[in-house]
C-alpha cells in the first residue's frame, strides 16, 4: 500500500502528532460514520497513518478495511488516490454519500484532477482533513524513541532532525539504519544508499526519474525552485521541467524553505558523476549572473556545494570582498569556502588574516599575518604586518606589536611609523615625531586621518594636564565612525578617547563616544567587547554597579564568551570591582584567582592602568599585596620613562591612595598625595583627587571636619566618581565621635548613593550551603536580613555601617537585637541560624 515506501513494523505512526490525535478521535467512537482525507508530500506518514488505520478498526471488529474497488460494507481506506483514474476516484466519492459511510483516503497536494477535487471538497465540508508535513524535532525525538525503544541525546536529534529535513520515510531509514545516530547519520554506508530515498519518496516511473534527478540535482548545486532558471540550466523543455519540479514539490524532497532535504542533497552529490555536477554547476553559475543575480545570493545558494570549481572559486571571493566592511565574521566564512572551491590560499592570505582579526577570531588572524608575512613581499608584506601588529595588540602584547612596526616604520611607510608610535607610547618608550605624508599628490583617507589623528592624541595626554588629547581623539572617532566595522586598527580612537576622559573625569565624554562607537559598529565585531567594557568602567565609578553589570554582560556576549588577553584584564577587573563596591567578600575571594590570571598575562602598559589598580586595591583587601607589586613597580617604571605624564599618573596615584585606606595604612599615604599635589597645578581632576587624598589622611586619623568631607565628596560626583565620594562619607561618618555629625554625614552618603547600587556583584555564582533552621524562630526585618547577609558574609561591623550608610553602634545594636530574637547565645549559633535564615529569604 502506497507511496510512502514503508515497511509494516509494530510502531505505526508513532510520534506523529496528527495522527495520533486522530486515531485517539475514532478510537473513541470507531463505529460512527466518518469521512478523513490525509494529505502530504510524498514520505510524510500517510501510508502508516491508513495502516494505522485499519489496525484499529481491525481490532473493534470493523474488519480490516476494503480494497478500493470493493463495494461491500466496512470501512473503505484507499491509499495513493492521486493515482487513481476518474472512474476509481468516482466510486469513492459515490461511496463517501452513502449514510454511515466511513471513508478514508490519502493523497498528494498535486496532481489534483477533476474527480479528487470533488472529493477533497466533499471531505473538506462534511469530514476530517489531516495534513501532514515534516516532524518537528518534538516528533523526530519521539520517533526516535518508538522507534529505537529509548532516547536520543540532544545532539543526536538535532543531527537526525537536520540531515532528514523531518521527512519521516527519511527519519525512519536513517534509524533502521544506524546502531546509534553520529552527528552525520547519513554518511553511514547503506543508510540512504544512492538514489534509493529518492525513488521511494518520488513514486514515479522510471522514464521520469532522470529529469526529477536533474532537477534535484541543479537545486543541490544553487538554482532556484523556479521553472525558468532550470529550463536554462538544464536545457529540457519548460513544460518537463515545470511537471518535474511539482513531483520534486510533492515527493517530500524539499524542506519547507524550498531548499533540498540535506540528506537528499548528500545522497544526489554522492551519486553524480564529478563531471556531471560541475556540468550542472557551470551552467547554474552562469544562468544566475546572467540574470542579474547579487553576488551574496549566489554564494548563499552554494553554501552547501565543496566542489573545486573555479567560477565558484572567484564568486566567493568577491562575494568576500564585499563583506569586510560590513560583516567580517561573514567574510572570514566565505573566504573559506573561496579555498575550498580552489581559490589560491597564499594569495588570499592577508585578506583572510585582516576578516579574522575584525571579526575577533584573533588567534586565527595571528597565525594567518604571520604565515603571510613570511612569504608575502612589498605592500602585501606591510599590510600583513599591519594585521599581526593590530592582532597582537589584542592580545595586549603591545611590545611584539612595537616590534613588526619598526621595520615598515624605519623604511618609510607612514601608517606603519604612526602605529609604531602607538604601540612605543603605550609600552612607555617616547617616540619621535611621526613622519608627515609623503608628498605624492594623494590626500589621505578617512582612515589614515583618523590614525594620525589618534596617534597625536595619545602624544597630547602626556603633555600638561593632557585634556587637549580629547577632543583630538574625539575628532578621530568622528573620522573612522563612516568606515564602521572595516577599520582595523590596534585599538580604536573611541576606545583611546574613552580611557582619556575616564582618567581626566570627563567620564560623560567616554559614554558619549562609546555609545557612539558600539552604534556604528567602530573597529569591527572585535571592538565591541572592548567598547562594552569601558561603558561598564565608567558606570562602576560612578557607582551605578547595574548598569556597569549590564554593560560587562553585553561584553562577553559580544565576544562570545572568549576575550582576547587585553580586553580579559578589563573584565575581570571589572568583576573584582563589582565584588568590592557591593562589599561582597565572598564573591571577591571568588573572582580573585582568574582576575590575578589576567593580570598575569598581560604586561603592564599605559593604556592598563585602570584594571591594574582596581586589582591593586583589591589585593589589599584580601591581604595578597605582594602578589601585585611586581606589576605596580613595572607600572611606575612606565610612567617614569614618558615623565609622569599628568593625566595617566592621577589615577594611578588615587588607586595608592585607596590601597593606604583599605589596608588602613596611613603612613602609605604620602608617596601617593605628594605627587597628587604636584599634578593639582595643571590638573583640575588632580586638584579634586588630591583634596579628597588630603581629608581621607584626616577620615583615618580620626579628625572629621564634616563640612570638608562633603565638599570633598561632592566634587568626587562631579567627576564620575560618585561611589568614591559616598564611600569617603560613610568612612567619615563612622569614625567622626559626634552624633550630630554621623547622622548628617550619613544623609549625605545616602544621597549620594545611586538609586540600585545593592544589587549582588555578579560574579557571586555559587550559592552558600543553607543550615537548617527551626520553623519557630521568628523571621527578622528588612534591614536586619539586610546587615544578617553582611554579616555572614564575615564584615564587620564598621564595613557594614559603610556599607549601609548606618553607624557601627547601630549594626552591633542589630545584630544583639538578632541574637536575643533568636534566642541565641554563641556567634557560632547565630551565624549557624542566619544562614538557614538567608537560604530561605527572597534576595532584595
Amino acid at each position: 500500500m502506497g507511496d510512502d515506501g514503508m515497511h509494516s513494523d509494530d510502531v505505526g505512526a508513532r510520534g506523529v502528532v496528527q495522527v495520533e490525535r486522530l486515531l485517539r478521535t475514532i478510537e473513541a467512537d470507531p463505529q460512527a460514520p466518518r469521512l478523513v482525507a490525509v494529505t502530504g508530500p510524498g514520505g510524510s506518514g500517510k501510508t502508516l497513518a491508513l495502516r494505522s488505520l485499519q489496525t484499529l478498526y481491525a481490532r473493534n471488529g470493523n474488519g480490516r478495511g476494503r480494497p478500493r474497488d470493493d463495494p461491500g460494507d466496512g470501512p473503505l481506506i484507499v491509499d495513493d488516490v492521486h493515482a487513481l483514474g476518474d472512474d476509481a476516484v468516482r466510486r469513492i466519492v459515490t461511496a463517501a454519500h452513502r449514510p454511515g459511510a466511513q471513508v478514508t483516503v490519502a493523497f498528494r497536494p498535486w496532481p489534483v484532477e477533476r474527480g479528487l477535487g470533488e472529493l477533497r471538497d466533499l471531505i473538506g465540508e462534511h469530514g476530517t482533513t489531516v495534513s501532514l508535513d515534516s516532524l518537528d524535532r518534538g516528533q523526530v525525538e519521539a520517533r526516535a524513541r518508538h522507534r529505537l525503544g529509548r532516547d536520543l541525546d540532544r545532539a543526536a536529534v538535532d543531527a537526525l532532525t537536520a540531515c532528514t529535513g523531518g521527512v519521516l520515510c527519511l527519519v525512519d531509514a536513517v534509524l533502521d539504519g544506524a546502531d546509534g545516530v553520529g552527528p552525520q547519520p547519513w554518511d553511514r554506508p547503506g543508510v540512504l544508499a544512492a538514489w534509493d530515498p529518492v525513488r521511494r519518496l518520488a513514486g514515479v516511473g522510471d522514464a521520469d526519474l532522470p529529469l526529477m534527478r536533474d532537477v534535484v540535482l541543479a537545486m543541490c548545486l544553487g538554482a532556484p525552485a523556479d521553472p525558468g532558471t532550470l529550463t536554462t540550466v538544464l536545457g529540457h523543455g519548460p513544460t518537463e521541467v515545470a511537471e518535474a519540479l511539482q513531483h520534486v514539490r510533492v515527493s517530500g524532497l524539499l524542506c519547507p524553505d524550498g531548499s533540498v532535504v540535506p540528506a537528499v542533497r548528500e545522497a544526489a552529490l554522492a551519486t553524480t558523476s564529478p563531471e556531471r555536477s560541475d556540468s550542472v554547476l557551470a551552467n547554474v553559475l552562469a544562468t544566475l549572473e546572467d540574470h542579474g543575480t547579487p553576488v551574496l545570493e549566489i554564494v548563499g545558494r552554494t553554501a552547501g556545494v565543496t566542489v573545486h570549481h573555479a567560477r565558484l572559486a572567484a564568486l566567493r571571493t568577491r562575494a568576500a570582498y564585499e563583506q569586510v566592511d560590513q560583516d567580517p565574521a561573514r567574510a572570514a566564512s566565505l573566504f573559506a569556502d573561496a579555498l575550498a572551491a580552489g581559490a589560491d590560499g597564499e594569495a588570499l592570505a592577508v585578506d583572510r588574516a585582516r576578516s579574522a582579526a575584525l571579526a575577533g577570531d584573533v588567534q586565527t588572524a595571528t597565525r594567518l599575518a604571520d604565515e603571510a608575512l613570511a612569504h608575502a613581499t612589498g605592500a602585501r608584506a606591510a599590510d600583513a604586518a599591519r594585521v599581526l601588529g593590530a592582532a597582537l595588540a589584542f592580545e595586549g602584547l603591545e611590545s611584539h606589536a612595537a616590534a613588526v612596526y619598526r621595520p615598515l616604520a624605519d623604511a618609510g611607510d607612514v601608517a606603519a611609523a604612526q602605529l609604531w608610535s602607538l604601540a612605543a607610547l603605550a609600552t612607555g618608550r617616547a617616540a619621535g615625531q611621526h613622519p608627515d605624508w609623503p608628498a605624492d599628490g594623494h590626500p589621505p583617507s578617512l582612515e589614515d586621518g583618523s590614525r594620525e589623528a589618534m596617534v597625536r592624541g595619545v602624544q597630547q595626554s602626556l603633555e600638561g594636564d593632557g585634556m587637549v588629547a580629547l577632543p583630538t581623539l574625539l575628532e578621530s572617532a568622528a573620522m573612522l565612525r563612516p568606515r564602521g566595522r572595516g577599520a582595523l586598527l590596534p585599538d580604536t580612537p573611541a576606545a583611546l578617547a574613552a580611557l582619556v576622559a575616564l582618567h581626566c573625569g570627563a567620564s560623560v565624554h567616554a559614554v558619549t563616544t562609546l555609545r557612539e562607537a558600539i552604534a556604528a559598529g567602530l573597529g569591527g565585531p572585535v571592538a565591541q567587547p572592548r567598547h562594552h567594557l569601558l561603558l561598564a568602567w565608567s558606570s562602576m565609578l560612578d557607582g551605578r554597579l547595574d548598569e556597569a553589570a549590564e554593560a560587562a554582560s553585553l561584553a562577553e556576549r559580544a565576544a562570545g564568551g572568549r576575550y582576547g588577553t587585553r580586553d580579559e584584564l578589563f573584565a575581570r577587573a571589572i568583576d573584582v570591582g563589582l565584588a568590592r563596591r557591593s562589599n561582597d567578600l565572598a564573591a571577591l575571594v571568588e573572582v580573585w584567582p582568574s582576575a590575578l590570571d589576567a593580570l598575569v598575562r598581560r604586561p603592564p602598559d599605559l593604556f592598563g592602568l585602570l584594571p591594574l589598580g582596581e586589582l591593586a586595591v583589591a589585593a589589599a583587601r584580601l591581604s595578597e599585596a605582594d602578589r601585585v607589586s611586581s606589576h605596580l613597580e613595572q607600572a611606575d617604571a612606565l610612567l617614569e620613562g614618558l615623565g609622569h605624564p599628568v593625566l595617566w599618573s592621577v589615577p594611578h596615584h588615587w588607586y595608592g591612595i585607596q590601597v593606604a585606606v583599605v589596608a588602613e595604612r596611613p603612613d602609605w599615604l604620602e608617596r601617593h598625595t605628594k605627587p597628587l599635589a604636584a599634578a593639582a597645578r595643571e590638573s583640575h581632576y588632580a586638584e579634586v583627587l588630591s583634596d579628597a587624598a588630603r581629608i581621607w589622611l584626616q577620615v583615618l586619623g580620626a579628625r572629621v571636619d564634616p563640612p570638608a568631607v562633603e565638599r570633598a565628596a561632592r566634587r568626587l560626583v562631579g567627576v564620575g566618581m560618585a561611589w568614591d565620594g559616598a564611600r569617603l562619607v560613610g568612612h567619615a561618618a563612622a569614625r567622626t565621635p559626634d552624633r550630630a555629625s554621623m547622622v548628617g554625614l550619613l544623609q549625605t552618603a545616602r544621597s549620594m548613593r545611586p538609586a540600585r547600587d545593592d544589587a549582588p556583584a555578579p560574579a557571586r555564582r555559587r550559592p552558600r550551603t543553607p543550615v537548617p533552621t527551626p520553623a519557630a524562630k521568628p523571621p527578622l526585618s528588612g534591614r536586619e536580613l539586610e546587615v544578617a547577609r553582611l554579616v555572614v558574609d564575615g564584615q564587620t561591623y564598621r564595613q557594614i555601617a559603610e556599607r549601609l550608610y548606618i553607624s557601627p553602634k547601630t549594626v552591633e545594636h542589630h545584630v544583639a537585637r538578632m541574637r536575643q530574637r533568636l534566642d541565641l547565645h554563641s556567634r557560632g549559633e547565630l551565624l549557624a541560624h542566619l544562614r538557614g535564615l538567608l537560604a530561605q529569604a527572597p534576595v532584595g
